[in-house]
C-alpha cells in the first residue's frame, strides 16, 4: 500500500476563501564598507508572489445494501476511512508530480527546484550529501530536511556502503535517517526518484474538508 510521504511535514493552510496570493522577498538589501563621506550603494527589497488556487479532486466507492445488511463490521465506516485514504494519497502525490491544469503543479514541474542528476538509477553517499549541499548552496538549509525514497531506493541504501571498499556502515543509518536526516518511504515516488528537501517551507491550501455525499440510488455518478 502506498504511504503518505509529504503531507504530514508540509505547512496547511486551511479554511481559504478564494484565490491566495502569497507574497515572497526575492532579493534584499546588501551591505557595504564605505570610505570617509561615500555614499551608499542603493539597494531595492524586491518582492515576488506565489499563488494558491483552488483545485477538486474526488473518489466514489460503491456499497450494495446486501453488504450493509450482512457485514460483521462497520462497512460504510471502512469505506469513510478509505476514501479520506484516497484523496490524501492523491494530494500526496499531486504535491510532487501535479501536471497543472485541473490539477496542482508539483514540484516535479516547478521552475527552480534545484536538482542532482544520479550516475546510476540509486545515489552513492556523495551523491545523497550533495542533494543537502545544493539547498545549503541557496541558503536554505534547516534542521528540519528529510529524505524521500521509495522502497527499492531504501532497500539500496541499507545495502550500500558510504564509502566503497571500506566494509563501512551502510547509507541507511540507524533510526531511519540518511546523512544525519530523517527519511520517509512511498512507493508513489518512482524508482530512481529521490527527494529531500525543508518540506515545512512548502504550503499547501485546503479550501475546505472531505464531504462526503450518500447517493441512494443505483450507479449515479
Amino acid at each position: 500500500t502506498n504511504m503518505s510521504a509529504v503531507m504530514p511535514f508540509v505547512t496547511t493552510l486551511t479554511g481559504l476563501i478564494g484565490d491566495l496570493s502569497i507574497p515572497t522577498q526575492e532579493g534584499g538589501a546588501t551591505g557595504y564598507w564605505l570610505g570617509e563621506d561615500d555614499e551608499a550603494t542603493l539597494s531595492d527589497l524586491t518582492f515576488g508572489e506565489r499563488a494558491l488556487t483552488p483545485k477538486t479532486m474526488a473518489a466514489m466507492v460503491e456499497m450494495t445494501r446486501k453488504m450493509l445488511m450482512q457485514s460483521s463490521t462497520d462497512v460504510e465506516m471502512l469505506a469513510r476511512r478509505d476514501i479520506a485514504r484516497a484523496l490524501a494519497l492523491t494530494a500526496d502525490l499531486a504535491a510532487l508530480y501535479g501536471t497543472g491544469g485541473n490539477q496542482p503543479l508539483g514540484l516535479a514541474g516547478i521552475t527552480g527546484v534545484k536538482g542532482v542528476n544520479f550516475t546510476a538509477i540509486n545515489p552513492t553517499y556523495p551523491e545523497v550529501v550533495k542533494m543537502e549541499t545544493e539547498i545549503a548552496s541557496s541558503n536554505a538549509d534547516v534542521s528540519s530536511m528529510r529524505y524521500l525514497f521509495n522502497a527499492q531506493g531504501r532497500g539500496h541504501l541499507k545495502t550500500s556502503q558510504k564509502f566503497e571498499g571500506t566494509n563501512g556502515s551502510p547509507i541507511w543509518e540507524s533510526g531511519n535517517t540518511v546523512n544525519g536526516y530523517n527519511a520517509n518511504v512511498s512507493n508513489q515516488i518512482p524508482v530512481g526518484d529521490n527527494w529531500f528537501g525543508a518540506w515545512s517551507e512548502m504550503l499547501i491550501g485546503m479550501w475546505g474538508g472531505l464531504d462526503l455525499t450518500v447517493d441512494p440510488y443505483t450507479h449515479s455518478s
